[in-house]
């Protein structure tokens, strides 16, 4: 056995149990997708330990490294970019393409070296990749560099240059790999540099491989190398997962966890800042609050997990709904707030009380049944009422519960009608 490989694989193997901890601890949509493409390298680098004169069959030994790789690869692929096609066409259609490159590694780990075998898995992977392109409607660019990769293929086979076929092949795999992660990683993670880096030092080590193994004496340090970016890349996967949980944690210490709207603490420091906006340019500013009367009816009547349901669907519709640059925010609750700058005169405030009108009025499926819910509101207006958030907000929040207490007309249990009421 070869123990010079244990200490990189101990190391590897070390930072994908840190990984699944983490994704055990915070969820991650492309965790269990990184996991199985660092396991199938882990299995790759458990290979190599077997390589000695005593070991395993070296053909076995090199089926098993050359088709990890790839698999490998194909997996990161189909994780590397976000596209409107479903996952499992996706992964269907790599799966397809990768069969033929499947079968020219294991010829090449069976250490054949003979053109005939491979000719029927490269006129395969010709047929596929034009046909599969062309089904899934992917660009006349992506059909030519398939094209031209499998023309490649052939054609150093041709020439005896197996070597080159095959790792090249995989050098093409993870660099389109890198390429789709270059796009889909945020921009400013760096996370994104040591996955980045680490994919392009492993493409990079696919295409120079041919030409190292002639030089005995760069073994070693090429050995280092080729197990240096399997680290880069599962330390950057952590890194991503960590500043996500971190800006997660930032989203929602300034939005609603349910609705997704600003909390009470964003709002607050969105109506400091329009206020001070006009202060400065001597505008009129409208703070509205209002909350869905009978909520806690509705929570009793038809459970807590409809009324979020009821919730989120009245928030999505005034979001929707309201033009650009009001700000809508939950409070807690069912209580929620509006500020609407630009408010110049008494037709712009009407035209806006009707936009909310008319979102309250939407119908709300829950389980299948139609409710129209009623929402009680108030108005406070800058400056003309006060010239200060406190102020403003206390006003509008004892207009709008003035208004509740007024009497209304009978209405049945069923909420099936709609009344908003401004006072």
């Amino acid at each position: 056995m070869n123990y010079a490989f244990l200490p990189d694989l101990s190391a590897l193997a070390i930072l994908i149990v840190i990984l699944l901890l983490m994704r055990k601890r915070h969820p991650h949509e492309q965790a269990d997708i990184w996991l199985l493409g660092l396991l199938i390298t882990l299995v790759e680098s458990c290979a190599h330990i077997f390589y000695s004169n005593n070991g395993m069959p070296d053909r076995i030994l090199h089926i098993i490294v050359l088709d990890c790789y790839l698999i490998a690869g194909v997996v990161f692929t189909w994780d590397a970019r976000r596209h409107p096609v479903p996952s499992r066409i996706r992964l269907i259609y790599l799966a397809m393409n990768a069969l033929p490159l499947l079968a020219v590694n294991t010829l090449y780990g069976l250490h054949i070296y003979k053109p005939l075998p491979y000719f029927p898995a490269v006129a395969v992977g010709i047929v596929i990749a034009v046909g599969s392109s062309l089904y899934l409607h992917r660009t006349w660019l992506v059909t030519i560099i398939h094209l031209s990769g499998w023309i490649a293929i052939g054609a150093l086979v041709y020439y005896g240059e197996y070597r080159q076929a095959v790792y090249w092949s995989l050098c093409g795999v993870y660099a389109i790999a890198g390429v789709k992660y270059l796009h889909r990683l945020p921009r400013h993670s760096t996370g994104r540099l040591a996955i980045l880096t680490g994919f392009f030092i492993w493409a990079l080590c696919f295409f120079v491989h041919p030409f190292i193994v002639h030089y005995r004496a760069y073994a070693d340090i090429a050995s280092h190398v080729w197990n240096m970016q399997k680290t880069l890349i599962t330390i950057g996967m952590i890194l991503v997962m960590l500043e996500e949980q971190v800006s997660s944690n930032q989203w929602l210490a300034l939005h609603d966890y349910l609705t997704g709207l600003p909390n009470r603490r964003s709002f607050e420091t969105h109506l400091n800042q329009a206020l001070v906006r006009c202060r400065r340019v001597n505008d009129h500013l409208a703070l509205l609050i209002f909350d869905l009367d009978g909520f806690k009816k509705i929570n009793d009547a038809l459970g807590h997990q409809a009324g979020d349901e009821i919730l989120c669907k009245v928030a999505r519709n005034l979001r929707e709904d309201l033009p650009p640059g009001n700000i809508l925010a939950r409070l807690g609750g069912d209580e929620f707030t509006l500020i609407a700058p630009d408010i110049k005169d008494d037709l712009a405030l009407t035209e806006l009380l009707f936009k909310i009108q008319t979102s309250i009025r939407r119908p709300i499926f829950v389980n299948g049944q139609q409710y129209i819910v009623t929402a009680s509101l108030g108005i406070a207006i800058y400056p003309d009422d006060a010239d200060d958030a406190t102020k403003l907000l206390s006003i509008a929040d004892q207009r709008m519960y003035a208004f509740k207490q007024r009497p209304a007309p009978p209405a049945p249990i069923e909420i099936d009608t709609i009344s908003v009421r401004f006072s």
